[in-house]
């Protein structure tokens, strides 16, 4: 069925109920637990654009995720060429091509090259999505967040079973707020 033209159901991610965790702690404390590798918030970014797109330059444009992404590869000291992967809000199946541009992996209006030549697979040249998005897994709102940096963490710590980014050291998860207003980025590093 129509939702919004040209988006049908099955190009929605399906809201629903969910709850996530993270527990932050510091170096010392960390050493003292047994688990596994050691991951590093690496640069954790917000950025903020109109709330309502008609004030926006390009409605297929996410400034925010663009101006956030660039502040967070500043405070980790890092460029775009050494994230090993991605984890993007893609609510709606357009979303994730769109951020894919706007994070600068593809111009714009190019980035389905990057899923038609296979890049954001496990073994591509940009794992995105790795254990398939907000569409698979769903989209339980305000614990989102923090499950696309679980995904992440999964990944640089080695345990994400048959979703597994080989060797990944460095890992980006986006979250959007809204129409796009409130943009999240962080940049996830494996410390050992």
């Amino acid at each position: 069925p129509l939702v919004a033209d040209p988006i049908r159901l099955f190009e929605c991610a399906p809201v629903g109920d969910g709850a996530a965790a993270l527990i932050l702690c510091n170096e010392k404390k960390v050493r003292t637990l047994k688990h596994g590798s050691l991951i590093e918030i690496a640069g954790s970014t917000v950025a903020t654009d109109a709330l309502s797109i008609n004030y926006r330059e390009d409605i297929l444009t996410l400034t925010a995720t663009r101006v956030a992404f660039e502040k967070a590869l500043k405070m980790a000291r890092i460029e775009r060429k050494d994230v090993d992967l991605i984890e993007v809000h893609d609510a709606f199946t357009i979303l994730g091509v769109i951020h894919l541009e706007d994070l600068g992996y593809a111009r714009k209006g190019e980035g389905w090259r990057l899923v038609k030549e296979g890049e954001i697979e496990i073994d591509g040249k940009i794992p995105t999505n790795t254990m398939g998005g907000l569409k698979a897994r769903g989209h339980p709102v305000g614990a989102t967040g923090i499950y696309q940096v679980l995904e992440v963490l999964m990944q640089l710590r080695g345990e994400a079973g048959k979703n597994q980014v080989n060797e990944a050291e460095i890992g980006l998860a986006q979250n959007v707020g809204g129409l796009g207003g409130t943009v999240t980025v962080n940049l996830l590093r494996k410390v050992r």
